[in-house]
């Protein structure tokens, strides 16, 4: 196989050059988000509810977001064990299996979404305008799924190859054309805030384009035969092992939001605005840690593939110190910019001055789990997703939700308890995943624990 050896040489230097592309990737993504933020904030900047409605739709976003990360994250695993381990039958495999996956998966989201729009949205506190503006939203952005899933699919495949110079491309082009097609449609072809939902369905399909060219035109190793026959039941059983418990895992963190949603619409409202205004904004400073998470899943994989349990732990070390170094300078400098940031996207007094006090805490709390992040990617590139599913389950449902609830029903009950609870909890987070990490190195170094190699017998 003609494949990028990513199983010696210095860590540090591998993951900036694999880190990188995804990094310029995700600032052109980051871009869009900011603004899409402010083309929707400019329909009415003196209506709070409208960039309300798109957090009022992120739980559902995330499931779609869900799926996405199941399918690629089982995918790059499957692709980068394999190549570590030498399979060429498995790579020959897996794009067809991979993208009868995608189209299943798409077809059930959409099924289910669209006669329950309207009651999801109530359950996540949607109510009058809020409620209107956001199930217009989700509507116009449903015809997204199957594109996200396909190009999951082909990303994964990069992914697990360590060629993220192509995930870059996609991600740069269905930026650009978000960017171009957002004040076209929101205010050209006076959609308001369908437009902008329109725009994210038509660019993740310019993006899909893009990366079915990439694999036309033989870039990766990974052969697209377009034939049926070649859908392998053992490899998508395989990618749902990884990516199962990686799309539950991101589930589990978008239902969390039902209960966040009616905490931060039982003190006010507003909360939900200016909440949503920090968490798009906060990207900035997670676009590192997300690019890192993207090398180490290349290098990590192909290291357990061959059975290197030392360098996996000298990734996740390496990886871990850069990311809390350049993320932890990122989320400093954001707390210090961020009153000038929120000014451009509203003028609501009350919305700014909420998100004033949400961004010190909440930077706080992101801060602490940042290692926590690069844990969770080695255990799933590994083949152990449910461990990273389990232990996102516990940080989630017996640290983060209970701590909230704790601060704004029973302790305090003010919006300062509620964030001094998330910072506790992200504290927690961070000593039980440090925990965590240790005990699962153990169990590889003696064996307790076994890394799967294959998928298929050969």
């Amino acid at each position: 196989m003609n494949t990028i050896n990513l199983r010696s040489g210095p860590i540090s230097p591998l993951l900036i050059r694999l880190g990188l592309p995804v990094l310029a990737g995700q600032a052109f993504n980051l871009l869009y988000n900011i603004v899409d933020t402010w083309f929707i904030a400019q329909i009415n900047p003196s209506d709070p509810y409208l960039v309300g409605a798109t957090g009022l739709v992120f739980p559902l976003f995330f499931i779609f977001l869900a799926a996405s990360f199941g399918i690629s994250g089982g995918v790059s695993s499957l692709v980068a064990r394999a190549i570590g381990a030498g399979r060429a039958k498995e790579l020959d495999q897996t794009a067809e299996s991979a993208l009868a996956l995608a189209l299943s998966a798409s077809t059930v989201i959409m099924l289910f979404m669209y006669p329950f729009a309207v009651p999801l949205l109530q359950l996540f506190g949607g109510k009058g305008l809020l409620l209107e503006y956001g199930l217009e939203y989700l509507l116009w952005l449903l015809p997204t799924v199957p594109f996200m899933l396909a190009g999951a699919v082909f990303t994964g495949i990069l992914q697990g190859e360590g060629r993220t110079k192509h995930m870059m491309m996609a991600m740069m082009i269905g930026t650009i054309a978000n960017i171009v097609l957002d004040p076209l449609l929101i205010f050209g072809a006076r959609m308001g805030i369908a437009g902008a939902a329109f725009a994210t369905c038509l660019s993740n399909a310019l993006s899909l384009v893009y990366l079915v060219v990439v694999f036309l035109i033989r870039t990766s190793n990974v052969t697209i035969h377009w034939k049926i026959s070649n859908i392998s039941s053992s490899v998508i059983v395989e990618i749902l092992r990884v990516g199962l418990p990686q799309s539950v895992l991101n589930l589990l963190s978008s239902i969390s939001f039902i209960f966040y949603n009616r905490i931060m619409t039982d003190i006010d409202p507003v909360v939900l605005t200016s909440f949503t205004l920090y968490s798009r904004l906060e990207q900035i400073a997670l676009i590192p840690i997300w690019s890192l998470s993207s090398a180490v899943a290349a290098i990590a994989g192909q290291a357990a593939g061959a059975g290197d349990i030392k360098r996996m732990k000298q990734t996740l070390m390496t990886s871990t110190w850069m990311g809390i170094l350049v993320c932890g300078l990122l989320l400093l400098g954001y707390v210090l910019v961020s009153p000038w940031l929120f000014a451009a996207f509203q003028t609501d007094s009350q919305v700014l001055a909420t998100a004033g006090q949400i961004t010190p805490w909440m930077a706080t709390a992101t801060f602490f789990v940042l290692p926590v992040f690069m844990i969770t990617t080695i255990m799933s590139t590994a083949g152990f997703a449910g461990m990273s599913l389990a232990f996102t389950a516990y940080r989630i449902y017996f640290l983060n939700v209970p701590f909230c609830m704790l601060g704004a029903y029973v302790i305090g009950k003010t919006m300062t308890s509620v964030l001094g609870a998330i910072v506790l909890a992200s504290l927690l987070t961070l000593g039980s995943g440090m925990f965590a990490g240790l005990l699962f190195f153990r169990a590889l170094e003696t064996g307790r624990l076994k890394i799967r190699m294959s998928a298929v017998k050969e």
